[in-house]
């Protein structure tokens, strides 16, 4: 296990949806119990360049698998006064630029969320070799409301702890 980019193999790689997954933390204002969730990778892209810094990183979310442990409450999330899943289906990432170097790589880019953006940092946390390309995982604390989602302010926190994990083939 290695979480540096240099051991990286350079070529286009492919998201596996199967295998790839968003899980989420949200918190309520009050302290009270944290919310738990995830949501699943559609598609996605990972170009691996000779020289690090010059990877990118693409990937759509399905916004309708919002998925948390009250059907009621990811109806209400899933619906227009949060992700408008119905008219905005996809959360997208693009990544502008890799930062750092040996064990501490950021992916900086741009989250879409319900037709705005907003700049987000992941850190990567894990490269693990497959046997047939790798796994990633990478961590981001995401501001929703800089992400365009404002409602419920007065009952859950601004921000989630997510977790990325990302299957990649070549």
């Amino acid at each position: 296990m290695t979480n540096t980019m240099t051991d990286i193999r350079p070529g286009t790689y492919t998201i596996d949806p199967a295998r790839s997954a968003v899980q989420f933390t949200a918190t309520h204002v009050f302290g009270l119990k944290p919310v738990d969730g995830t949501m699943a990778v559609r598609c996605g892209t990972v170009v691996v360049a000779d020289e690090p810094r010059r990877s990118t990183v693409s990937a759509e979310i399905d916004a309708t698998s919002w998925k948390t442990d009250d059907a009621k409450r990811d109806k209400d999330v899933r619906g227009k006064r949060f992700l408008d899943a119905e008219r905005h289906p996809t959360i997208g990432f693009r990544s502008t630029h890799l930062v750092g170097g040996g064990a501490g790589w950021q992916i900086a880019g741009v989250l879409s969320v319900r037709g705005g953006s907003t700049e987000i940092a992941l850190d990567l946390a894990e490269v693990e070799p497959a046997a047939d390309g790798y796994r990633f995982t990478a961590t981001a604390k995401v501001d929703r409301v800089a992400a365009g989602i404002a409602g419920g302010r007065a009952i859950i926190g601004r921000y989630l702890d997510v977790t990325l994990t990302v299957c990649v083939t070549h």
